[in-house]
């Protein structure tokens, strides 16, 4: 990890706009090279024992998830923070939770393919970058998942539970 400064949750604004770039761009590079990198170790070594077969697919099918989850909090959930947060919040921010949850298995099944993303003996420089760049992806997304269920997500539930509104008072719910 390194050592960014990460806003804090009375700071949403700036804490999505840093969930954005560091996190949300980052995904959307990271995966289309991390698909590419694995079909080529998949084709190159199909021989080999420890070969990730299946990594590939996996890959593709956790982008097509994670795309789509970040679109929903980029189009949805984050202008609802964003504009001071609304009564109902509450509802996306549990779907997004139970999302995380999926992304939390998908991680543990790419774990599992790539044999702890440790390249065997010998591997070639193609596999190494391979599991260097998934090793990388797997911190980010866990990470990621972390400021939001753990920062960002909290301060909207707790103001969602209160009676008559979301209790910011910005957003015109009567909060």
């Amino acid at each position: 990890m390194s050592l960014q400064t990460i806003p804090d949750a009375s700071q949403p604004a700036a804490l999505i706009e840093h969930l954005l770039n560091h996190y949300h761009a980052v995904h959307r590079v990271q995966l289309p090279e991390l698909q590419r990198l694995a079909r080529k170790v998949e084709s190159v070594h199909a021989d080999h024992g420890d070969a990730p077969h299946g990594l590939a697919e996996r890959l593709a099918q956790l982008a097509t998830e994670l795309i789509s989850h970040m679109e929903k909090e980029e189009q949805v959930l984050f202008p609802l923070m964003q504009s001071g947060g609304h009564p109902m919040i509450k509802h996306p921010i549990a779907m997004m939770r139970h999302e995380h949850a999926d992304h939390d298995s998908a991680l543990a099944e790419l774990d599992r393919l790539s044999h702890g993303m440790v390249p065997p003996e010998g591997a070639c420089g193609t596999w190494r970058s391979l599991y260097q760049g998934l090793t990388k992806f797997r911190d980010d997304l866990k990470e990621h998942i972390r400021l939001e269920n753990e920062l960002l997500f909290p301060a909207f539930e707790q103001a969602s539970s209160g009676a008559g509104g979301c209790g910011s008072g910005h957003c015109g719910c009567g909060g």
